[in-house]
């Protein structure tokens, strides 16, 4: 049967087959498992002699696979491969080097010895790599934060999906997807004043399995070194901040959520800065248009509802944008300020008799809006309002921690200012509320992300990276 009648799977059974069998070399490895960072040596025998052979590492690339930026399908993975370094044998055929695992995906990996990158390897071996996890200190003032970093994560479906427990709550789960494996968490150091315990779980469900380290056919989180950790929370040298968001980043609005012109001209629209929260001061440029011509300003929200399936659309908003007037070279200048709206991109488009003829849009971040009140007694309820949460799935689900306990989501696309009441619990002292981004559906089941507080956002988070928000409220006597 030809090769070309079998699947690719099968295909690629084959080849390793007969590249094994051509294989005239030996290649061995000081360690059939290593962790990120570990130094291991790689031994070459049996090679023709006096020639140089690249040391071929194959691994994968990862990335979120997202619809039109919005609907997220899960995490993907393709062949990568590096050449880690090049040797050159000697009269006998041998080489011996030293090599330093690099940042990468967990999981068996193939090292090749090639001379010729079309040919069949000369030899070959595999290593795991194995998870594990490091504190970056063991002690934080009341307020401030511990942060976990991941190495070794994923590919594999079972060891992809790392939960973060802080006095034996699941606060949510850290994930390497496109960071080749390496994930960062924050957590809160939240009181009372003390020792607090935490901890690092693994599990496809996005719960801990709580065998992880007795009786998991895959072995403990980490392989035998550390995963869990007694950390002192002190006390604070002042109070902490009542609200902050995160910095974020400059980027660009989405092209894919704006919408196309309904007549194609040489206008164009320019604005500056292209993101930033509600209140933002901006200008908007307008090049290319007829001279001395009336320009009708129009901003754009979306609206719609995922689950009455009715289509989430870019609609008009009358009255947040003036109408002007260009000059003799068809240009104009228009400063104002950014409104609160549902987040991600906003949408601005030129209008001229009724018909878009240029399209440019805004970024918008999120922002805390209003805390109220920020102290009071156990029971008080605390009024929180936020704007700028987007639309799209991967970041309409803001999730709230209070004290790192997980409590609910709200909904980016219910309104353009999300607002909740939460009632204040626990002892006298300072007491944080944490809101972190989470993805409201992921198509592909396994492992589970959905409506999970997803805790390596900065690094990990699909499409483009988001702020954390974060408050505080002190229950008096």
């Amino acid at each position: 049967m030809a090769d070309d009648r079998l699947s690719s799977e099968v295909r690629d059974r084959l080849q390793e087959r007969r590249d094994e069998q051509t294989a005239s070399g030996t290649l061995v490895a000081s360690d059939e498992e290593a962790y990120v960072g570990d130094t291991i040596t790689l031994r070459g025998l049996n090679l023709p002699a006096d020639t140089e052979v690249d040391v071929i590492w194959k691994t994968v690339e990862g990335r979120w696979g997202v619809l039109q930026a919005n609907e997220v399908v899960g995490a993907q993975y393709r062949p990568r491969t590096v050449t880690a370094f090049t040797a050159r044998t000697d009269a006998d055929g041998r080489f011996e080097r030293d090599w330093e695992i690099p940042e990468d995906y967990g999981g068996e990996h193939t090292i090749e010895l090639r001379t010729d990158e079309d040919g069949p390897p000369l030899a070959k071996t595999t290593i795991a790599i194995t998870p594990w996890f490091e504190l970056d200190r063991t002690e934080a003032p009341l307020g401030e934060f511990f942060t976990i970093t991941g190495y070794g994560i994923g590919p594999n479906v079972l060891e992809n999906n790392y939960q973060i427990a802080w006095d034996n709550g699941t606060m949510g789960f850290m994930t390497g997807v496109i960071n080749r494996g390496t994930a960062t968490a924050r957590v809160r150091a939240v009181g009372p004043v003390g020792s607090h315990e935490l901890q690092v779980w693994r599990n496809y469900r996005g719960v801990p399995f709580l065998q992880n380290n007795t009786q998991s056919p895959f072995g403990e989180v980490a392989g035998g070194r550390q995963y869990a950790w007694s950390v002192e929370v002190t006390e604070p040298e002042s109070e902490p901040e009542t609200a902050w968001v995160e910095s974020m980043f400059d980027e660009a609005p989405l092209p894919a959520h704006m919408p196309d012109p309904d007549r194609e001209t040489e206008a164009e629209l320019e604005i500056s800065p292209q993101c930033g929260q509600p209140g933002t001061d901006t200008v908007l440029t307008g090049r290319g248009f007829p001279p001395e011509q009336r320009v009708d300003l129009v901003w754009h929200t979306h609206e719609g509802h995922r689950v009455k399936d009715i289509p989430i659309t870019p609609e008009p908003v009358p009255g947040v944008l003036p109408s002007v007037e260009t000059d003799e070279e068809g240009s104009f200048q228009l400063e104002f300020e950014v409104p609160k709206d549902r987040g991600a991109t906003r949408p601005i488009t030129a209008m001229i008799d009724g018909e878009s003829v240029a399209v440019t849009g805004f970024m918008l971040q999120p922002e805390i809006t209003s805390i109220a009140p920020t102290s009071g007694p156990s029971g008080t309820e605390i009024e929180i309002a936020l704007s700028g949460i987007g639309w799209p799935i991967y970041e309409n689900a803001y999730y709230f921690l209070y004290d790192n306990k997980p409590l609910g989501y709200i909904c980016g696309l219910e309104a353009k200012i999300n607002e909740t009441v939460l009632r204040a619990a626990g002892e006298p002292g300072w007491h944080f509320i944490d809101v972190y981004p989470s993805l409201f559906d992921v198509q592909d089941d396994e492992p589970n992300f959905e409506l999970i507080p997803h805790l390596s956002y900065l690094d990990n988070h699909p499409v483009r990276p988001l702020p954390g928000l974060h408050m505080a409220f002190e229950i008096t006597e």
